[in-house]
């Protein structure tokens, strides 16, 4: 799911909307290997979601805009705004279908 956001705000896929733990610190042998385990975890997760969205971004860019210059005209901006939308609403779908799949899998 795509946050609600207006044309000119950068759109992003609800799950980079959540925010980050940062709950413990990594100050040495304070914090187990587990924790370490997980925050690298949802750093490459983060990461990830970053890499796809700057994908989508350009796709939609490239498409929209034929030649860029010092600003967007208001049709190129609604041009990636629905080119955005269309394709994180496509990335959420095939995500969920994915997740369903690999439960049905695991439950058989």
């Amino acid at each position: 799911q795509v946050d609600s956001l207006k044309p000119g705000s950068s759109p992003r896929p609800h799950f980079l909307t959540q925010p980050f733990d940062t709950s413990f610190k990594m100050d040495g042998d304070s914090i187990s290997d587990m924790q370490r385990t997980e925050g690298l975890m949802q750093l490459q997760a983060f990461m990830q979601g970053q890499k796809i969205t700057m994908k989508i971004l350009r796709q939609c860019f490239d498409k929209c805009v034929d030649v860029p210059g010092d600003h967007l005209a208001q049709g190129e901006q609604q041009c990636i705004w629905n080119c955005t939308q269309r394709m994180f609403d496509s990335e959420s779908f095939l995500l969920q279908r994915l997740t369903e799949a690999q439960k049905q899998k695991q439950r058989m």
